[in-house]
């Protein structure tokens, strides 16, 4: 029953057909997401990477060998179709297609795992991750990886554009960035490694290294018990480093640009998949709203929203304040500055006059913590007494410290979370929609 592809080399996807083509042949490939009708006159919905379209099978206009085949059919099934074009304004799209010969290239089993038709009930979110081959089938689910490209692409372009290059770090590490809490921890032959929380003394070693913008876009891991729809063990970051910064507004204005930018390249170049997934975004308006974290503590105080004073806010902290932001401001974003220096790692520029207190930033997208940065301190001794301050022994990162000594400039940069990114861009409401392959506590597979 299976047939090969032999020679065939598909001319068109779903999507490029149109009525001009009226009478053209076209060779189509792809799934059969189903099929309709009775012994004369069949129905067959093509599915592929963009979209759908009709084959219209008659007795009268095919020969009673394809009808056989076509009657061999199943749901899912991949198949070849080589057919003619034909203006129908009945038909979806106003075209269908009239098979001349059908190849069935590979098959399927009757029963799915889970359902791909769009309309009808989905399956639960387990259960679509577990058959996430399947899952990707339907539309509005491809949608949102063809807008996390876009994503991606508008990251590389806008950063380019501004003199960053792109470097790559390793995921296997000595020491772990942060304190050495909430990391992995592998076996490296005969030593213990860790998987990297972040790129972070790398992107300062290129800084040191003269080369002045830099940005990396990979995975970072943090062994966190979370069970949340806002982490996931592993996930995608953007981390971006840059020199001879005057401060850290300097890195928050950059990455306001960059939130436009995005923003508008996904608005401009995902209009397809936008209405796929029935949603409208608007490029937010600069400048981007910015209040201490004094001031946001104030704020969460006068609404009688629980908080810890002198800490990071946690997640209803977060949900709350972007609310109260959106009343005030009448804004989607905002940026938390001059966060307290007992929340930040040791590299964080303390503030001169004020050193309880950094010169660092969280930025919040409708309530959500997507960025983390800050200008880092680039002088060797502070450096070394703020190792000491957080109880980390400044030998045991001498790798890191060292380079200190010998010319380094003043930079500062940022951690930005891409699939954070993509699931307030799209409202999701749960980060393991914007992950193909989440990992959490209880995942690992597939």
């Amino acid at each position: 029953m299976i047939e090969s592809i032999g020679e065939w080399q598909r001319t068109h996807f779903s999507s490029d057909i149109t009525p001009d083509m009226d009478n053209d042949t076209v060779i189509l490939m792809g799934w059969v997401r189903a099929i309709r009708g009775g012994g004369k006159l069949k129905f067959i919905q093509l599915a592929d990477k963009n979209g759908y379209i009709q084959i219209t099978a008659k007795t009268d206009d095919i020969t009673p060998e394809l009808m056989e085949k076509i009657n061999e059919l199943n749901r899912e099934y991949v198949i070849g179709v080589k057919g003619t074009v034909k203006r129908n304004e009945q038909a979806p799209g106003g075209i269908e297609i009239v098979p001349q010969t059908i190849k069935i290239l590979n098959t399927s089993e009757a029963q799915l795992p889970m359902e791909v038709i769009q309309k009808k009930t989905p399956a639960e979110l387990p259960t679509r991750l577990n058959t996430r081959f399947m899952d990707l089938r339907r539309p509005e689910i491809a949608a949102i990886f063809k807008i996390r490209d876009h994503v991606t692409t508008a990251i590389r372009l806008f950063l380019e554009s501004h003199d960053f290059i792109e470097i790559n770090t390793p995921k296997l590490v000595a020491q772990a960035t942060e304190s050495g809490a909430n990391v992995f921890k592998v076996t490296y032959f005969d030593q213990e490694a860790y998987l990297a929380q972040s790129p972070q003394f790398y992107k300062q070693t290129m800084m040191a290294a003269s080369f002045d913008r830099v940005y990396e876009i990979s995975p970072v891991f943090r062994a966190e018990k979370h069970h949340t729809i806002r982490h996931v063990t592993e996930y995608t970051s953007l981390d971006f480093e840059m020199s001879f910064i005057r401060n850290s507004e300097d890195v928050a204005t950059m990455i306001e640009k960059l939130m436009v930018y995005i923003w508008h390249y996904v608005k401009t170049n995902a209009k397809e998949e936008l209405k796929l997934l029935d949603k409208e975004i608007n490029v937010p308006k600069t400048p981007f709203p910015r209040i201490s974290m004094r001031e946001a503590y104030q704020l969460l105080k006068e609404a009688d929203v629980p908080y810890k004073e002198g800490d990071d806010l946690d997640t209803n902290g977060e949900k709350e304040l972007g609310r109260l932001i959106r009343e005030k401001f009448a804004h989607e974003f905002v940026f938390l500055t001059e966060f307290p220096w007992s929340v930040r790692p040791f590299y964080t520029m303390k503030k001169e006059d004020e050193p309880e207190w950094t010169a660092s930033f969280d930025m919040l997208c409708n309530g959500l913590e997507i960025v983390t940065g800050g200008q880092r301190e680039h002088r060797h001794e502070i450096l070394v007494k703020q190792a000491e301050e957080k109880k980390i022994d400044p030998k045991t990162l001498s790798f890191y410290m060292n380079m200190f000594k010998f010319g380094v400039p003043p930079h500062g940069g940022s951690g930005i979370g891409v699939d954070r990114i993509v699931m307030q861009m799209l409202d999701l409401g749960n980060i393991r929609e914007a992950v193909l392959f989440p990992r959490e506590p209880d995942r690992l597979t597939p």
